[in-house]
């Protein structure tokens, strides 16, 4: 095999040279950029390189991009200190197959990335079946295979992970997914909704608490950082969590310790931790509601999952998905239903495409219609436009009792109340897209608490 290897620091050179020479490999050597240059100049075609992020007078980002450029083929792996982990990250995105950390403790880690060319078949079924088991669905986006790619190569690592992306768009889906993914089936999986519970008793739920912490406290219970140790942590809706729990959370992160609501000794904890959230916490950041410190940690790796209206090619996959999961008949889908799915915009992303499907398929006999599809609506004109409640469409139900003597006053309500929460959740989004998904100033853009905003959402 013919290997690259770039690398300031000549005894690591050395050290490639010793390990690989004798095992049959050709090594090449490159101690900075202008050495990179020249070999890159002599057309020499390589397999596999090993590439140092920090060189004297290039940036290894540089040269990894130049060199999958110029040989997509060539495997690539990056080295670098633990103090530049974000740069490996970054590196993978790029097209690194992966990053060794330096100083090289095990070199058995370099000879198996040596050993095995890329990721064999059976890894990718792998792959593959964890996802559908997980009901993470890629269908035929690239955007979404690039996700898939990303959470598979970084789940065996342990770095804490940030998913975004709009609410429905399947974040948990996404963490359950790197969970399976990361090693063995019996490790637990915990998630906890941060927007969901009042800060105190997130706390207790988060850190347990001690007997007699507080009233009601009657004895020790254990919370999800204890509970979830060896395991996946996730705290969705990270973005909720109240400025003090956020302090708490950066010391868990910091220390992999915490303590009990009303504890003194400090509990270890291995839960590997990731976060979800549908809202910017940049923006968050700036404007004081989440701390940068946090967010930091958080965001070792960010994942971000598109909502549907961007990856509607993987609408004929999920259909089917969907349909074998929530629907135990054979239910089929008429092409011109399939037409109308794609044609949508899906505010609500797969949650909502999930609700009309099973509802069509409980109205359908075997075969969903185009008829039997209940949309939300888009765009305010397009509501504005159809409101049930309209002059003409009350004209319309008063003629079919004039004509037909007979109009179902139960289905006639159930209709107004269908359309009415619908309009509801229309401006419930929209307030959502105003304040770029920050549910607290939805909330007071539309004159609720965020328990009554929450309870519209669930609706």
């Amino acid at each position: 095999m013919k290997i690259l290897v770039i690398d300031d620091d000549y005894d690591i050179g050395t050290f490639f040279r010793y390990l690989l020479v004798e095992q049959g490999h050709h090594i090449d050597l490159a101690h900075d950029g202008k050495e990179y240059e020249r070999l890159r100049g002599q057309n020499h075609l390589y397999e596999l390189a090993f590439i140092d992020l920090k060189l004297p007078d290039t940036n290894g980002l540089k040269l990894l991009a130049d060199l999958k450029q110029a040989q997509p083929s060539c495997r690539c792996i990056v080295m670098t200190g633990y103090s530049t982990i974000d740069t490996a990250v970054e590196a993978v995105k790029l097209g690194a197959e992966d990053y060794i950390e330096k100083p090289f403790e095990d070199i058995s880690i370099i000879e198996e990335k040596i050993q095995q060319p890329r990721l064999d078949q059976e890894a990718l079924n792998n792959i593959e079946q964890t996802a559908a088991r997980s009901g993470l669905i890629t269908g035929e986006s690239k955007v979404m295979k690039e996700v898939v790619r990303l959470a598979a190569r970084f789940a065996p690592k342990p770095l804490t992970v940030l998913i975004d992306g709009e609410t429905g768009t399947g974040k948990e889906v996404a963490a359950r997914f790197i969970h399976e993914l990361a090693g063995p089936e019996k490790r637990s999986f915990l998630g906890v909704n941060c927007g969901a519970l009042p800060e105190q008793m997130l706390e207790s739920e988060l850190f347990g608490h001690e007997a007699g912490a507080f009233t009601g406290a009657g004895k020790i219970r254990k919370g999800y950082f204890e509970l979830a140790s060896e395991g996946t942590l996730l705290l969705d809706e990270i973005g909720e969590a109240s400025l003090s729990t956020q302090v708490k959370l950066l010391r868990v992160l910091e220390t992999k310790e915490f303590y009990r609501v009303g504890g003194e000794r400090p509990i270890k904890t291995k839960a590997r931790i990731i976060a979800a959230t549908n809202q910017d916490l940049h923006l968050a950041a700036e404007a004081g509601n989440f701390r940068e410190d946090l967010l930091y940690r958080l965001e070792v790796v960010r994942l971000t999952i598109p909502p549907l209206r961007e990856r509607k090619e993987d609408i004929p996959a999920m259909v089917q998905s969907i349909l074998r999961k929530e629907v135990p008949e054979n239910t089929a889908l008429s092409p011109e239903a399939l037409d109308a799915l794609q044609a949508h915009h899906w505010p609500g992303n797969i949650r909502e495409l999930t609700n009309v499907l099973v509802r069509a398929a409980a109205e359908s006999d075997g075969r969903i219609e185009r008829r039997h599809l209940n949309m939300r609506l888009s765009s305010r004109k397009t509501a504005a436009s159809n409101r049930i409640v309209s002059g003409d469409w009350l004209r319309e139900k008063k003629q079919e009792l004039e004509e037909t003597k007979y109009l179902s006053l139960e289905s006639t309500v159930e209709a107004i109340r269908t359309e009415e929460k619908k309009s509801i959740q229309d401006i419930i989004d929209h307030a959502l897209m105003l304040t770029r998904g920050n549910r607290r100033e939805a909330a007071e853009m539309l004159g609720v608490n965020t328990r009554k905003l929450r309870y519209w959402l669930n609706e």
